[in-house]
């Protein structure tokens, strides 16, 4: 197809909302329930018959991708876009000289808005305003450190005995409190307390707990000393604190223009709310770039290139150190540029020069909890330790999977050394995805 390649089952089922739109998907990637079809380098279409008299009519943009179908769905894609994806994967969807005028109706109303909206001015701001309502959270953001600072000096002085009987209605009230003073970073910090006296090995629980402790004692202290702190510092401080960025801000920074490949991602349950976090990798820069984009529970996300895929966009980061959260300037590709999927993978390392690039991101983010990171090595189950991954120096690294997880690695790898990308802590690495003769593959 013009050079391009076509997305891979496991790419098509990975850009699928939740598992049961994967298996309606399967069911109809067949050739006898659709007419039509057609592919371009940037677009695919088709029409699937249905219940009723009249097919519906199916359009993806592979761009973004994006999608557009007649059913009444809400979910994106639907289960027919699914259905089309897997089949044009297969090999069963010809490439057309032309885009049908549907199609290229839509594509072309996708792209003019997307000009227009990066063109757009933005609103003026009222900067009395503004500077009121900075001044006045300012001034709940410091209550609430206060409290916490006197809290947690409180628990040091009186030890930690009986801390692990009921965490929750310990850690909790405190939580709350933060959240009303407008420190929803800190707050949720402090919630993920009892889970640390859970985690690992149980006599060890204080030492961990105290290091969380000075965690947030230091934070406090940083948000009590901005004025000293360099720009860097202070928006890291401020991101950690729970301050918001304005996405206008944050698209008024200079963007990053490359071919940005998904090479993993991952989603958590918080209060009310779903974050999904994606990693990209950027083929010339060989930078890392997370998005993170929040629903209701229950809730879809907007389509984004499933992992393994690449796309040329423009990225602009977030202030603050280590600088890898981004937003995407554009819901599509840049327009007029052409869709990319020569995106490189990360090239991976050993397990001792991910460690050193993590401390360098933890010595300008103290509070950093985890660093992307690419390692080559081969799987282990290491006695009483857990599932591992050994480098070629003999370095290993633990890996935090659960047993499905574990054994779709073993499935993957076959037993050969393989690149793992993942969050590297300071306790082990999260896999997200392994690369397997240069493609990336999802967990």
């Amino acid at each position: 197809m013009r050079g391009e390649a076509r997305w891979s089952t496991d790419q098509v089922e990975s850009a699928a909302p939740d598992a049961s739109s994967v298996g309606a998907g399967r069911k109809l990637a067949t050739t006898a329930v659709w007419s039509g079809t057609g592919a371009t380098a940037t677009a695919l279409w088709g029409s699937c018959a249905g219940s009723g008299k009249k097919p519906y009519r199916t359009i993806v943009d592979l761009r973004g991708p994006a999608f557009r179908c007649s059913c009444p769905s809400r979910k994106f894609p639907c289960k027919h876009a699914l259905g089309l994806l897997l089949l044009w994967s297969a090999g069963e969807v010809a490439e057309a000289a032309r885009t049908p005028g549907d199609a290229a109706t839509w594509l072309d109303g996708r792209d003019t808005r997307a000009a227009v909206k990066a063109t757009a001015p933005a609103k003026p701001a009222d900067p009395e305003r503004a500077a009121a309502t900075a001044a006045q959270r300012a001034d709940r953001v410091a209550g609430g450190i206060a409290e916490l600072t006197m809290w947690l000096e409180d628990q040091v002085s009186q030890g930690f005995s009986g801390l692990d009987g009921d965490p929750y209605a310990r850690f909790d009230p405190l939580a709350a409190r933060l959240v009303d003073a407008q420190a929803p970073g800190l707050a949720s910090r402090v919630r993920e307390l009892p889970g640390v006296l859970t985690a690992g090995d149980p006599a060890d629980w204080p030492d961990r707990l105290l290091m969380r402790f000075g965690e947030l004692w230091a934070l406090g202290v940083a948000h009590g000393r901005l004025s000293e702190l360099d720009d860097d510092t202070v928006a890291t401080v401020r991101r950690h604190v729970g301050y918001t960025v304005a996405k206008a801000d944050v698209l008024s920074r200079p963007p990053v223009t490359d071919d940005w490949m998904a090479v993993g991602r991952r989603t958590e349950e918080l209060d009310h709310i779903t974050a999904r976090h994606m990693w990209f990798y950027g083929a010339d820069t060989g930078r890392y770039a997370l998005t993170l984009e929040y629903v209701p529970t229950g809730g879809v996300f907007a389509a984004r290139p499933p992992v393994g895929v690449a796309f040329r966009a423009r990225l602009h980061f977030y202030p603050g150190s280590p600088g890898h959260r981004a937003l995407i300037a554009d819901e599509n590709a840049v327009p007029g540029d052409p869709v990319s999927r020569t995106g490189v993978p990360p090239a991976a390392t050993t397990i001792d020069h991910a460690r050193r690039e993590r401390a360098r991101s933890v010595a300008a983010d103290p509070w950093l909890r985890a660093e992307p990171a690419t390692v080559r090595g081969r799987l282990a189950v290491a006695p009483g330790t857990g599932y591992a991954l050994i480098d070629e120096h003999g370095e290993s690294v633990a890996l935090h999977v659960d047993p499905e997880r574990w054994t779709t690695l073993v499935a993957t790898t076959l037993g050969g050394p393989v690149g793992v990308v993942g969050e590297l802590g300071v306790d082990g690495l999260l896999p997200l995805s392994v690369i397997s003769d240069g493609q990336v593959i999802a967990l």
